[in-house]
């Protein structure tokens, strides 16, 4: 079909995808709107589709260009700017409040370095008509880059969103907490993390914005505070029946005194969990016995694991679905990972501390289910982890030192270290003054003892590479 023959309202679609956002924070294209110069039909057409002008861009020169060509269609505000000198004029002011009053507002995402702009924005979208309910909006994003608070407060005061299913707040805050609750119940995205600045919503509070929306499927938070009466007298359970994804950070306290008021449905996708100022007696007092109930609960046998030590005070557990071991595929997709728990220790821990309080966490996974291990950093004793997950047919070590990974101790004596192992998959391995040694008398103890290696991939650049002798491994592969 001749495109100038193309019925009006096909024409229009195809502007109105030209010019449509593409991501949460994206801007037009250069030369997004050319079309306008084709011809007067293209430019007819373009003038009276509304779709075409529900965007404009995610500057404030865009704005001040293509605001006064906005029509009925539900517009997407978005705004991502850096720097102090962004102000806008009383006229795109008047064009917002408008649009704020006329109802036709469909996405909202400010996210700037500016305090002040950011007021004044939220201040031109906020209405003084206590009855109105802004219907049309279905996404709300604040990011404040900047060092002050913005308070959104009346935003929330003078509106109710019944149809608002995505919100995320960044370095703001409400004065009130109870007015989300009110006022928003639709919800499936909600993400209150990052709000370090100031106090969060109380867990009862949290407790009630989750159980005022329960189509929940994605929530971040950040947790640090107890309950409104300081008691621990814990109130009715709340069920998230649609929930997928979960992600918390704060004091452990505080974590698990939330997580022990939530009931997950079974084959959550993944629950993330990050933990600041940890003791040691935390792990076994009260992270791995919360590890040990969910994984039970949510009827789930892991068959992966993944353990990263970034430092002496940080660690990094992983716990996922092992679809396979075949180590030709990318680490990532070799486990799917529905359960992360990352520590921050209180103080730095000594190697043998660290070595004691990584095992006593693996000690709570159901530790016959693993057949895949992968290791970031220095590991823990292997031979412990051998005796701990029996059945291991993978592993993983990533920047890991050689000697660490396959000292001679764990060769010259017991038979039964890693039986089963099928699989060795070395990344940017750390080799020291043995150079390869450890690992080649690895491999050779098993081929005499009947266990030959299937496998063994070394990604990586090297000095020097590991002379790998015909019968020591089955297969053999380099990736530079």
């Amino acid at each position: 079909m001749n495109v100038s023959k193309l019925p009006p309202e096909v024409l229009g679609d195809i502007f109105h995808w030209n010019v449509t956002l593409n991501n949460d924070f994206g801007g037009l294209e250069e030369g997004s709107h050319n079309f306008l110069l084709v011809c007067r039909h293209w430019f007819e057409v373009a003038s009276s589709t509304p779709e075409v002008w529900s965007f404009w861009g995610n500057t404030p020169k865009d704005w001040a260009r293509w605001c006064h060509r906005s029509g009925t269609a539900p517009l997407d505000l978005v705004l991502n700017v850096k720097g102090g000198g962004d102000f806008f004029g009383a006229a795109l002011f008047r064009v917002l409040q408008d649009h704020a009053n006329g109802n036709t507002i469909r996405r909202i995402h400010l996210k700037a370095t500016n305090p002040d702009l950011l007021r004044s924005l939220i201040s031109s979208l906020t209405t003084t008509s206590k009855e109105l309910q802004l219907s049309s909006v279905e996404s709300f994003i604040f990011r404040n880059g900047g060092n002050e608070l913005v308070d959104v407060s009346d935003f929330f005061t003078h509106h109710c969103y019944p149809r608002l299913q995505r919100l995320e707040l960044f370095t703001c805050k409400i004065s009130s907490w109870d007015l989300i609750t009110s006022r928003v119940t639709a919800l499936t995205t909600l993400d209150l993390a990052l709000f370090s600045l100031q106090p969060i919503p109380t867990i009862s509070q949290l407790l009630s914005i989750l159980t005022s929306n329960p189509t929940l499927q994605k929530v971040s938070l950040s947790v640090g505070a107890a309950p409104d009466d300081g008691s621990r007298n814990p109130p009715p359970r709340v069920s998230l029946c649609h929930l997928k994804e979960f992600k918390l950070d704060g004091y452990p306290q505080d974590i698990f005194w939330l997580l022990d008021r939530l009931e997950f449905p079974r084959h959550m996708d993944n629950l993330d969990i990050t933990l600041y100022g940890c003791t040691v007696e935390d792990v076994s007092q009260i992270i791995g016995p919360y590890l040990r109930d969910y994984l039970q609960h949510c009827g789930r046998s892991p068959g992966g694991l993944g353990l990263s030590r970034s430092s002496q005070r940080n660690v990094e557990l992983e716990v996922g679905d092992a679809g396979g071991i075949d180590f030709s595929v990318p680490a990532p997709a070799r486990v799917t990972v529905f359960m992360k728990i990352s520590i921050e220790f209180n103080q730095t821990l000594f190697d043998g501390r660290m070595v004691e309080m990584t095992l006593d966490l693996i000690a709570h996974v159901p530790r016959e289910e693993i057949v895949y291990f992968r290791v970031c950093g220095k590991p823990p004793a292997m031979e412990e982890v051998s005796a701990r997950l029996p059945n291991l047919r993978g592993l993983h070590f990533e920047r890991t030192p050689i000697s660490a990974t396959f000292p001679k101790a764990n060769i010259d004596g017991d038979g039964e270290i890693f039986r089963c192992l099928q699989y060795i998959y070395l990344d940017r391995a750390v080799v020291g003054g043995d150079g390869w040694r450890p690992l080649i008398t690895f491999l050779l103890w098993r081929a005499r003892s009947g266990r030959l290696l299937h496998s063994l991939v070394i990604a990586g650049s090297y000095r020097t590479l590991p002379n790998i002798s015909q019968g020591a491994v089955r297969e053999f592969r380099l990736i530079r």
